[in-house]
């Protein structure tokens, strides 16, 4: 048993590393959420942003020295910190709003912001890859166990059956068809999973922003997380230019004649479209049919008492705990829900192979 548990820790470890490696594309690598609130607060301290950065990539190992030059090679010739970001593979999300922060607001205020999203994020997923490590290796453990006992000991137990004229009742013959099958069904579902990874880059990726959101309202759980996520960093991009001065309808402008993420240009001509027709700016929120249907009654109390950007700040905080609390929520009916089907299989495998041996002794007796 020892031994069993320290050969799935190796693997958790290994798996760990793996995912570490293969789940972001940062260059930084685990530096990626430091190298976002280290500029915000020297440059708070006086460092400009090509000092700041230089003397950051001065204590981060492991990065590549041609990245690093890049990167300062970049600030040289007067980029922006927002291509560096876009160099370093940051997020679109995180790399629009410094970019946003650079044109008209606060760059350290949105760099903290940033890394408070990076982190959360993280510890999503962190904590759903920990829900489902175990169970994971367990059932692959368990389904490897099924092949081998499919191959061996069935078959034996079969002809010794047919040989001794013992008949097993319905019951068993449909536990230990499902053993057989089981292998053969998961191979295709593997096979289904790999067929839509491959759509996924070859179709979904190059459709139209109309046809990728047409489908995502379709996917009943994917839906309600992709509206409050939107919700989130629309509220958010729109308190963020009403605190800086910047009246609705030039917020509108921004988002539809900016070219680095094509979701935000879509709500902004949308929107905009809405407004030309003579819609007021709830109803022509409300018309985008992204966004969760509380956002419209915050624009509207807060047009009412002239505090939208105030209200749309803390309603951004409020959605984002709702989009964290549904993950979560969703998380733990994995690990139950896979161990109760493991728990079925391997009750199911005991059956078939225990109960033909009792019927033939009390055939023999």
């Amino acid at each position: 048993m020892n031994r069993l548990m320290t050969c799935i820790n190796l693997q958790v470890f290994h798996w760990q590393n793996w995912r570490s490696i293969v789940w972001s594309s940062n260059k930084l690598k685990q530096y990626d959420d430091d190298f976002l609130l280290r500029i915000a607060e020297l440059t708070e301290s006086g460092f400009t942003q090509f000092e700041a950065v230089k003397f950051l990539f001065s204590q981060y190992d492991g990065v590549k020295t041609s990245v690093k030059d890049d990167c300062l090679t970049l600030l040289k010739e007067g980029r922006q910190l927002s291509d560096v970001m876009t160099l370093l593979n940051y997020r679109e999300h995180s790399v629009l709003q410094i970019y946003f922060a650079e044109q008209y607001g606060d760059i350290n205020q949105s760099l903290k912001e940033c890394h408070s999203y990076s982190l959360s994020q993280k510890k999503s997923r962190q904590q759903f890859l920990k829900t489902i490590q175990y169970p994971f290796i367990l059932m692959s453990i368990f389904f490897g166990l099924i092949i081998v006992v499919n191959q061996t000991v069935l078959p034996q137990f079969k002809n010794m059956y047919d040989s001794m004229g013992i008949v097993i009742s319905r019951e068993l013959q449909v536990m230990t068809a499902i053993l057989f099958i089981l292998p053969h069904v998961l191979l295709t579902a593997l096979g289904g999973v790999i067929v839509l990874g491959i759509l996924y880059f070859l179709v979904y990726r190059q459709a139209d922003i109309s046809r990728k959101l047409w489908l995502l309202r379709r996917i009943p759980l994917v839906n309600s997380l992709y509206r409050k996520l939107l919700t989130y960093r629309i509220s958010l991009e729109l308190s963020f230019f009403l605190a800086n001065g910047i009246e609705m309808l030039k917020i509108i402008q921004i988002f539809k004649n900016q070219d680095k993420d094509v979701i935000l240009r879509y709500i902004g001509e949308h929107i905009d479209n809405s407004l030309l027709s003579g819609y007021s700016l709830p109803e022509a929120v409300k018309r985008v049919n992204l966004f969760e249907n509380s956002m419209v009654h915050f624009i509207q109390h807060g047009e009412r008492n002239s505090k939208l950007d105030i209200e749309l700040k803390y309603y951004s905080a409020y959605i984002f705990k709702k989009f964290e609390q549904q993950i979560v929520n969703y998380i733990r009916w994995i690990q139950p829900v896979v161990f109760f089907l493991l728990a079925m299989l391997i009750i199911t495998l005991y059956l078939v192979i225990i109960l033909p041996m009792l019927q033939m002794m009390s055939g023999i007796q």
